[in-house]
């Protein structure tokens, strides 16, 4: 007795993984990162599609919101984008579109639309426009690198407009 059966090649590409298929999907995704047992960073996605064969990324195509936490287990800063790739080979972190970190010691917010976190150095850094804003202080420019809390930074082409608490009087600086 002999049997055969035959498939149409339509249907096995639409069963066939590609680049374009995750290998896994989380949704309300949560991961810590700790150090001597204290929680260093926290990041948080609605839904993440991890590619584990082709290149060796996690999509944040929902958004992302990333927690940095102080020895003391006080939360230091935020960082939140409307679009994230984490790239644990090469120990990045590329955000887009709408990103926001907020630095609630300072009380100072930077806004830009794209991000890149090196977790070797624990730097960040944009080279295309950005806006930072404190209680006391306005600047926008093109280029900026900060450690990953956003307590330090340098800015690059950027004007300064700062308030005067005393007389809230504007200067410009350039």
């Amino acid at each position: 007795m002999f049997f055969s059966c035959e498939n149409d090649l339509a249907n096995v590409k639409v069963v066939t993984a590609t680049e374009d298929t995750p290998d896994q999907i989380f949704t309300d995704f949560h991961m810590l990162y700790s150090d001597s047992g204290n929680v260093k960073i926290e990041i948080l996605g609605d839904k993440v599609e991890d590619y584990s064969k082709f290149g060796r990324v996690t999509k944040f195509k929902s958004g992302i919101i990333v927690n940095y936490y102080s020895d003391s287990a006080t939360l230091v800063s935020r960082l939140t984008a409307e679009y994230a790739e984490l790239k644990p080979l090469e120990n990045i972190i590329i955000a887009k579109n709408n990103v926001i970190i907020t630095n609630f010691e300072k009380q100072q917010t930077l806004k830009t639309e794209e991000l890149y976190y090196d977790k070797r150095v624990k730097k960040i850094r944009t080279d295309k426009p950005f806006y930072i804003e404190s209680p006391n202080t306005k600047a926008n420019g093109i280029g900026l690198t900060a450690d990953e809390t956003f307590s330090n930074y340098t800015m690059s082409n950027f004007s300064l407009i700062y308030t005067d608490t005393t007389d809230n009087e504007f200067s410009t600086i350039k």
